[in-house]
């Protein structure tokens, strides 16, 4: 539960088991992850990941966001510090912002020609939404309609996202 801005759990649910039945009990059937790996993440640094047993597991899904510099590391932890206590607005979907601004700028500069044949596209917070944005950019640019994809590739799970994969396992009807 949630007090004071701080989580907290239930002491006497310590095993992954009974995390992933509470997880079950709140969450839809669509979830894929915790089925292939049964366990609750307790704490993460780096490319390791603790679960509440305390057994410690190299991160090989990078975090899903934290690849380049793995879990909590203390350049990113400070600047997060620093952006979540500076008043700045953090959501605002595609208006403009001066960091926003000034990320652009910094951006378009390391461009060849200083970025002026180029224009950024800010797709949604997930990868799924980077794909349906490349689709619709490549079918709008081309004229045509069909795209290919690689095989066992994983897109995202949104729609557009799925129809490029041959992994039929997505696809499947969630269980009940």
């Amino acid at each position: 539960m949630l007090n004071d801005g701080v989580l907290h759990s239930n002491p006497l649910q310590k095993t992954n088991a009974d995390y992933l039945a509470r997880q079950s009990k709140f969450e839809s059937n669509v979830r894929s992850y915790p089925r292939k790996l049964p366990l609750a993440i307790a704490k993460a640094h780096g490319v390791w990941v603790t679960d509440v047993e305390g057994n410690t597991y190299l991160d090989c899904l990078a975090g899903a966001g934290t690849l380049a510099l793995g879990h909590n590391h203390p350049a990113i932890m400070a600047s997060l510090d620093s952006f979540l206590t500076s008043g700045l607005p953090m959501h605002t979907l595609d208006l403009t912002t001066v960091v926003k601004d000034a990320f652009s700028e910094t951006l378009l500069s390391l461009l060849p020609n200083q970025g002026r044949d180029y224009c950024l596209q800010f797709c949604g917070p997930s990868g799924a939404d980077a794909v349906e944005a490349a689709l619709k950019l490549a079918k709008t640019y081309t004229g045509r309609s069909n795209v290919i994809s690689f095989s066992g590739a994983y897109h995202g799970m949104t729609h557009g996202a799925l129809a490029l994969t041959g992994n039929t396992g997505p696809k499947m009807p969630s269980p009940a």
